[in-house]
């Protein structure tokens, strides 16, 4: 797993930021649709990034801008939006799979078998 730019708790204050700032600017254009697919991907996106998470982020981005392109051109939807969801599932599938990640418990063992070992040592 890659290792977080910042606290997780930054991450999500700046991403809780980054939300409201587009939801001011869609609710000053009323630009409401497609703009919630920018209000949601992009804030997500960030908090991805900041987290260490940069394939997260490259598909979260990758499937809430390709939505919003896919309204704001007028592209046929039965095209692209088959592509993109299923690139995003097909994504969410094989990391879950194939990638080994620590969950929050293991990490948490991890540094208690640490501490443990450290006694043991002193």
């Amino acid at each position: 797993m890659a290792h977080p730019k910042i606290s997780r708790k930054k991450a999500a204050t700046i991403s809780f930021a980054v939300f409201l700032i587009i939801l001011a600017i869609i609710t000053l254009t009323e630009y409401w649709w497609p703009g919630i697919m920018l209000l949601i991907g992009i804030p997500l996106a960030v908090k991805q990034f900041f987290s260490g998470r940069k394939y997260d982020m490259a598909i979260t981005l990758f499937v809430f801008l390709g939505v919003f392109v896919t309204v704001q051109f007028q592209i046929p939807w039965k095209y692209l939006l088959p592509v993109i969801f299923t690139v995003g599932g097909i994504y969410i599938l094989f990391k879950e799979l194939f990638m080994k990640s620590n969950t929050e418990p293991e990490i948490e063992e991890n540094i208690n078998k640490e501490i443990e070992e450290d006694k043991k040592d002193h």
